[in-house]
């Protein structure tokens, strides 16, 4: 008989077959997904839960009804995990949800009015109607967001990336986009005396976009459609044009009218 050797070191694989209809082992798996989840959002520096010693607890409540939305455990919403949660409607209004993760979350018609949201996940929210006035939204991320008729008026949103986002009816009058990435996201918005300073824009849609009294001094407007667009007022002095081409001092220049007859001959 041969003398064969066993090596302890490396255990064997061992393949486990399991209803997962049970009970235990449905418990299990949820506790596994949750564990997967932690170790992503660690990396990331935020938390999926926050629990602190006091054993203090939010209400998220519907702005109208009250009914509460969801509890969260902790002394704030900062770094909490929303990933997909059901928040129509919430009054989510001066929390601090810095750095929460928003992503997919049904937002619809919400008020965040100056909330903290400062590099915030929100890719792929849901926010058509939602207030963000007056919110700090420094270096959020919204991208492929849905924001249709959402009001930003007054909230700081620079560095912030909403490529790809669908913002048209938007209100972002008085706000601050200093270096957002706004590019390929359809922009037919309210820009009154908002700073776009350096802001990108290549390749978004501006039609129907009113930009009385922005600024867009730096700003990239490479392959942008402006066809339909708003633009008198707006101050764009070494905005980018198509080619790298920058507009001087002058902006835009319209074209100068000529009597009819000197169209003839």
């Amino acid at each position: 008989m041969a003398n064969s050797k066993v090596d302890l070191r490396r255990p064997r694989p061992v393949c486990i077959l399991r209803n997962h209809n049970l009970p235990i082992f449905r418990q299990a798996d949820e506790a596994l997904i949750h564990l997967l989840q932690d170790r992503r959002l660690a990396a990331a520096g935020r938390s999926r839960h926050s629990f602190s010693p006091g054993g203090l607890m939010i209400e998220i409540r519907h702005k109208d009804s009250g009914a509460v939305l969801k509890t969260v455990n902790g002394e704030s919403l900062a770094g909490e995990y929303f990933e997909g949660a059901k928040l129509a409607g919430a009054d989510l209004s001066k929390q601090n949800l810095q750095k929460a993760d928003l992503q997919r979350a049904d937002l619809r018609d919400a008020d965040l009015s100056g909330a903290n949201l400062k590099g915030a996940l929100l890719n792929g929210a849901l926010v058509r109607g939602a207030i963000f006035d007056g919110a700090n939204m420094e270096k959020a991320d919204l991208t492929d967001s849905f924001a249709l008729g959402a009001g930003f008026h007054g909230a700081n949103l620079n560095g912030a990336i909403m490529r790809y986002a669908k913002l048209s009816e938007a209100d972002f009058s008085e706000s601050s986009l200093v270096g957002a990435d706004m590019s390929m996201a359809e922009l037919g918005c309210d820009f009154s005396r908002a700073n776009l300073m350096k802001a990108d824009l290549r390749g978004s849609i501006l039609a129907g976009a009113v930009m009385d009294g922005a600024t867009l001094l730096g700003a990239n407007l490479t392959d942008a459609k402006l066809a339909g667009a708003d633009m008198s007022g707006a101050r764009l002095e070494g905005a980018i044009m198509a080619q790298g081409r920058k507009l001087g001092v002058g902006g835009f220049k319209k074209k100068e009218a000529r009597p009819w007859w000197q169209f003839w001959g």
